[in-house]
């Protein structure tokens, strides 16, 4: 975890933001990625998380002001209306806009609840008022933009940013939950089953236009293990605990299909689905945890970067390519299998509470 915070400060940029595309900041020496999608504002929350994953702060400890600093992008980039997503470009605003804020907001509420900072109550609030207005009034959660439509992958980080600045003391509109709650209900994979979950139900059956180009969404209706464990960590905010039945169901679904890389020809390996059923199955605990956690810690810590100037990286295409390499690159990838690697630690409050 330290070599990766290392990384991560050596490629923070000289503003305290991080990127997708361009994290090197072009200075000598660094290597230069890119990737599909360009939110500073993502790449530089994850980072954020990160950090204060393992105890660090904006107010002490050896980081502080690398903490500082992205901290004090989030709130200098900040809209009146609470925003946080800082545009950059046309294509990616289509995907990433509320992807953004609600890692965002997820870490401004952090960043709170940890230390308390009275002046990061306001920023932290307004990011947690925006999310509660860009909900989707009928269908319960979020998807791209405010207001659209709703997914189960925006979803999941929209709640865990409402839920974290509860937890911070902060006001959250219960009603927000229990609208969520209704679009979990809808996306559960039937209805008397509520142990694996779909990406959006209501996709279309049929290939749609898209800038001229036919676009097939009809995998969004069918369970995956990916939507299955962001739905489950839902619920478990919920209220659900480690002896419901579709919790438990739904915890055997994932130990059957435990972190692998597979092959070039036939690659398995997927950060995002890992940090969420990382986190269900501690929850979880038990056999759960330890058949998750055995076969996932030693595939992380084998597989990062030990040398040179990306020594404490993941490489996003070796040995075979994660499955969002292409999206959102190396710093991605790191900053999610930081996340995973620091369940142990729960420092913070999000995760503290749920394995009381």
């Amino acid at each position: 975890i330290e070599l990766g915070l290392v990384f991560l400060m050596r490629h923070q940029s000289p503003d305290g933001s991080w990127s997708f595309n361009k994290f090197g900041a072009g200075r000598p020496g660094y290597e230069r990625e890119t990737a599909a999608l360009n939110s500073d504002t993502a790449a530089t929350a994850l980072s954020l998380l990160a950090f204060q994953g393992a105890g660090y702060t904006h107010v002490e400890h050896r980081y502080q002001d690398t903490v500082r600093s992205g901290v004090d992008w989030l709130v200098k980039n900040q809209k009146p209306n609470g925003d946080l997503y800082v545009s950059l470009d046309s294509d990616s605003n289509r995907s990433v806009w509320l992807y953004s804020h609600s890692i965002a907001a997820l870490a401004l509420c952090e960043a709170y609840g940890m230390t308390q900072d009275p002046d990061l109550r306001e920023p932290a609030q307004k990011a947690v008022d925006f999310l509660i207005d860009s909900q989707h009034d009928t269908l319960g959660g979020w998807r791209y933009a405010p207001d659209t439509d709703t997914d189960t992958s925006v979803t999941g980080w929209a709640m865990m940013a409402l839920k974290s600045g509860q937890l911070a003391n902060l006001d959250v509109d219960p009603n927000a939950f229990k609208k969520i709650e209704r679009w979990l209900d809808e996306a559960q994979a039937s209805k008397n089953d509520a142990s694996q979950y779909r990406y959006n139900p209501r996709a279309p059956d049929a290939p749609i236009r898209v800038n001229g180009q036919l676009i097939d969404q009809s995998h969004g209706r069918k369970p995956s293990e990916t939507m299955t464990a962001v739905g489950l960590l839902m619920r478990w905010y919920s209220g659900w605990g480690r002896d419901n039945p579709h919790m438990i169901k739904g915890a055997e679904y994932l130990k059957q299909r435990l972190p692998e890389i597979g092959t070039t020809r036939e690659p398995k390996r997927d950060t995002y689905y890992w940090y969420y059923a990382t986190y269900v199955m501690f929850n979880m605990g038990g056999e759960y945890w330890e058949t998750w956690n055995s076969r996932l810690h030693p595939l992380l810590t084998e597989s990062q970067v030990k040398q040179g100037s990306m020594a404490g990286s993941w490489h996003p295409v070796t040995p075979v390519p994660d499955k969002w390499a292409p999206h959102a690159g190396r710093l991605y990838v790191t900053t999610m299998n930081l996340l995973s690697l620091e369940v142990y630690w729960r420092h913070l409050p999000l995760f503290e509470e749920t394995t009381k």
